[in-house]
């Protein structure tokens, strides 16, 4: 009898030591009111429950396999939307018109562009947080040497308009840059037959500041320049002014009648002059990829290269054949 008291006894002190490890596993004080394990002679402790939390993940379920089928179909992950960036001096081509067609043919177009400068648009790209950027200008060594490759889509180029009847075939860089600084006033200061010199440049700011970039890097136009706001303007007034001559764009549309195109440094507007850099005179505009074109940049890419993408983009272009 007392030997089954005693082993009685052992066995509670037993359970008592068990909650007590129990609850500083878990960092709670036992429950005093909690009904206790009470052994009876013969019967082992229950083992204690595990003193950590399992996580719980969600996951989505795929879909049940048809009949037939071992292994259940796993579900298609959504695809995020693509992030394109254009750079401001190339926005002009590729406005809202533009997009929306690309848009309309393409499966993986979503959302807006986003707008920055030409060189943050190079630097999202290198980041890898652009699927394509559309920058003005070509790929510097450093940015190719990063693994960026450039797609020229299209050139803007600038050239001189004067009269059909001007006696002008061309003008040297030097000439073009006195004339539209206000250095020279007339064409006789440039040895030139002709009275006074009426400039005409565009009144579109960005236009104007692309145009200077090009045919006078470093300098503005002079402000007794005429700013005026089309080919059309320009064609009027070499019209009416015998010594005019205006800056306008060659694109891929016809141009406008009255005027006559004049090389720099006897070398002609054309975009194969420009490929041979004899005729430096204007933008490329650029398709930026990380690596070769793949994806929605190659939609891109063929798009614009499309008939619809070159008449649209022949507004402003000359698309690159």
């Amino acid at each position: 009898m007392g030997n089954n008291q005693t082993q009685n006894g052992r066995l509670g002190l037993f359970a008592v030591c068990i909650a007590a490890v129990l609850a500083g596993c878990t960092g709670e004080d036992p429950d005093p009111t909690a009904t206790q394990w009470q052994p009876e002679l013969g019967q082992e402790p229950p083992l204690p429950e595990p003193a950590f939390a399992v996580a719980q993940v969600s996951v989505a379920a795929p879909a049940p396999a048809p009949m037939g089928e071992v292994v259940a179909r796993q579900s298609a992950a959504e695809r995020p939307p693509a992030a394109i960036v254009v750079g401001h001096n190339a926005s002009h081509a590729f406005d809202s018109e533009f997009l929306r067609a690309f848009a309309a043919s393409s499966d993986s177009a979503a959302g807006k562009p986003g707008i920055t400068s030409d060189r943050d648009a190079i630097e999202l790209m290198q980041l890898g947080r652009a699927d394509f950027a559309l920058v003005s200008g070509n790929l510097s060594a450093r940015d190719s040497q990063a693994g960026l490759r450039g797609q020229k889509l299209g050139v803007e180029l600038f050239a001189l308009s004067v009269s059909p009847q001007s006696p002008l075939r061309s003008l040297t860089h030097t000439q073009v840059r006195q004339v539209f600084t206000g250095q020279v006033h007339s064409w006789s200061q440039l040895g030139l037959e002709g009275g006074a010199i009426v400039a005409v440049v565009p009144s579109e700011r960005a236009v104007a500041e692309r145009a200077a970039r090009v045919l006078i890097p470093g300098d503005a136009f002079a402000s007794t320049c005429l700013a005026v706001a089309s080919e059309r303007h320009v064609a009027d007034q070499i019209l009416r002014e015998p010594g005019a001559i205006g800056i306008v764009r060659v694109t891929g549309q016809p141009r406008v009648d009255g005027q006559k195109l004049l090389s720099i440094d006897w070398s002609p507007p054309t975009v194969e002059a420009f490929n041979y850099a004899t005729y430096p005179y204007g933008i490329a505009v650029t398709l930026v990829t990380s690596g070769q074109p793949t994806g929605i940049a190659q939609e891109m890419l063929g798009f614009a290269r499309s008939a619809e993408g070159r008449a649209l983009l022949a507004r402003t272009l000359v698309p690159m054949p």
